[in-house]
């Protein structure tokens, strides 16, 4: 599964960039990243809080349920409105039309947010591979619906293909219904959240939040700061970065039960499994940077001519690859450890760290220096975050000793 997300995202990308000129491409990267940030919110945490009680009890996951399902519908229509209303001027795509960004708002804000609680829901009942195939059977529909666009006139194609990324997640969010149902069984009577749920749901809220910040941040005020051209450049090297970090993504949902589960043990089991993670994670970074380096001559052949400045930007950004993996997993290991709000800290800081790199960089260096602060940022947050769970993992060693 981890094999198919990764050709999948690749696949999108290199069909997008070979759909939209760069500029065009810029300016639907920077909306589509601000509707990803904004669709942490929906659902106020209650997928890891589902998460974590169903490690312990997995009889609560209909409880749980019963307050995220509403909620993330009635926060997802209001995000909605808010979104539609102030997204260009956010962004800085004031010639953004509206039809586009309700078409990428209903799929990032409403439909997406349910099919990740279907995806939480397999993974707290140890499902981890259909948890994955239901984050990926949307991102393959989304690729389908690229490839339908190719037969529509170019000043029609961004509309074309939001519309059809509204139909994929719409799709992709029926099927983890069906694949639910015949799983677990739900129960759909609505009930409000007690006081104790959403406290923690809102430190989780606000921890994806932030978190999102790190790898979206950027794309959103890069029409701002390089203009949509640049913005569309920097944008598709970025996303293919991300695609090299994907596997480190998948090995934190597959180690989260068990991570949760031994929050609480000695250190003997806890801390042999975060120091099995911490490895991982900066062996593969180190073995990313590298082979992302050695991939930009391929960018003009995979995104087309049109892109060849991104293989430009290739080797700057593969420096970020360690940090960003050891960054990812060090977020995991808070959140399984119960402390959600340590890593919003340490990515908040990150994320100030970014934006003061980009106000103080990019004027002068233009998208190199939107790449020097991508780079400090992760990291700044690489380091805060690893000193944190060394702290944790210590207090819980004295714990078991007293």
């Amino acid at each position: 599964m981890l094999g198919l997300r990764i050709v999948t995202q690749a696949a999108t990308l290199i069909l997008l960039s070979r759909l939209l000129a760069p500029a065009t491409y810029g300016d639907y990267a920077s909306a589509a990243s601000l509707a990803v940030v904004l669709g942490t919110l929906p659902s106020m945490g209650s997928g890891y809080i589902l998460l974590a009680r169903a490690a312990v009890d997995k009889t609560t996951v209909a409880h749980t349920w019963r307050y995220a399902w509403p909620l993330t519908l009635v926060l997802g229509l209001f995000l909605l409105v808010i979104y539609a209303g102030f997204g260009r001027y956010i962004t800085g795509n004031t010639g953004f039309s509206v039809e586009i960004l309700v078409f990428l708002g209903m799929a990032e804000l409403i439909f997406n947010p349910l099919t990740m609680l279907f995806s939480f829901i397999m993974q707290g009942c140890e499902k981890v591979a259909t948890s994955q195939f239901l984050q990926w059977l949307p991102l393959l529909l989304r690729a389908i619906a690229v490839l339908a666009c190719f037969n529509l006139p170019q000043s029609d194609r961004l509309t074309g293909f939001a519309g059809l990324q509204l139909i994929a997640s719409f799709l992709g969010c029926g099927a983890g219904l069906i694949v639910v149902r015949r799983l677990v069984s739900l129960t759909w009577r609505p009930r409000f959240m007690t006081r104790q749920e959403l406290r923690l749901g809102a430190s989780y809220a606000a921890m994806l939040l932030v978190a999102y910040n790190p790898s979206e941040l950027d794309k959103i005020v890069a029409v701002r700061s390089l203009g949509a051209h640049g913005a569309g450049i920097y944008t598709a090297a970025s996303r293919i970065l991300g695609a090299f970090a994907t596997p480190i993504a998948a090995l934190l949902l597959a180690a989260q039960p068990r991570l949760l589960r031994h929050s609480k043990d000695t250190h003997l089991q806890n801390r042999r499994l975060i120091g099995i993670i911490g490895l991982i994670a900066l062996a593969w970074g180190i073995a990313g940077t590298f082979l992302f380096a050695s991939f930009h001559p391929l960018i003009p052949w995979l995104l087309g001519n049109a892109y060849a400045e991104t293989g430009k930007l290739v080797p700057w950004l593969a420096i970020t690859m360690p940090f960003l993996t050891l960054r990812m997993a060090a977020g995991g290991i808070l959140v399984a450890l119960g402390k959600p709000l340590e890593r919003l800290l340490f990515e908040l800081s990150g994320a100030m760290f970014l934006i003061t790199g980009i106000v103080c960089l990019t004027p002068i260096l233009h998208t190199i220096g939107l790449i020097i602060a991508v780079i400090g940022s992760e990291l700044s947050m690489m380091i805060i975050g690893w000193w944190r769970i060394q702290k944790n993992v210590r207090r819980l060693d004295f714990a078991c000793i007293d």
